[in-house]
């Protein structure tokens, strides 16, 4: 299936970003956005951290439980099925005569280390934007000064892909759109059945409020 990406309009939606992203390129931004990239890195330390210190208070448990459905649930779509099908290469494995065709010379800029797996799509950018939509979904109106900025790190975190050149830019639009989905699938079916039947449930069977 990788072969599908090589197709003219694909490789030149990626060539245009890739040469918007060349052109901001600059030292202060290749430490920020080196250092925002890691903040993805797997398991998601920084969803990690975040999910523990909201599950901790029982007053923000279920945005802590939306968090960790919502990066486990696009972890497996992305990472365990998508990635294995479609076998993309990387794009610094890319037969350079493909860039050279389009007109577009692929420098890899060695801001991170090279990661040995597909690139097809953005697992930093679905995990991330899926633990954290899933999480703003979850939020009530008091609650959206953790929500909001989460988003905005999720989706900084997809840029820095692109970035730092280790996911072609279709990559990270698409594994921004797998986790926008099933962050939603995540809120809905926590909001539906987990939180409102199957919780109650145990906590009947512990005699203890969970949540």
């Amino acid at each position: 299936m990788a072969d599908f990406f090589l197709n003219e309009f694909i490789v030149n939606i990626d060539v245009a970003i890739y040469q918007f992203v060349d052109s901001i390129m600059n030292p202060v931004l290749n430490v920020i956005m080196t250092f925002i990239t890691h903040l993805g890195d797997t398991p998601g330390i920084i969803w990690f951290i975040l999910g523990i210190c909201l599950l901790i208070p029982r007053k923000t448990r279920k945005l802590g439980i939306l968090l960790f459905a919502g990066l486990a649930f696009a972890s497996v779509i992305n990472n365990l099925c998508l990635k294995e099908i479609i076998e993309r290469p990387r794009p610094y494995n890319l037969d350079p005569e493909v860039w050279k065709n389009a007109g577009y010379e692929y420098i890899w800029p060695n801001l991170i280390k090279k990661s040995d797996s597909w690139s097809f799509p953005s697992g930093h950018t679905s995990t991330s934007i899926g633990a954290a939509f899933a999480l703003l979904l979850g939020c009530r109106k008091k609650e959206l000064g953790i929500g909001i900025p989460a988003f905005v790190i999720s989706l900084l975190i997809g840029f820095s892909r692109i970035y730092v050149h280790v996911h072609y830019p279709t990559d990270v639009i698409v594994g921004a759109l797998i986790g926008l989905i099933a962050g939603a699938v995540v809120y809905v079916v926590c909001a539906k059945l987990i939180f409102p039947k199957v919780v109650p449930a145990i906590e009947n069977k512990l005699n203890k409020k969970l949540i």
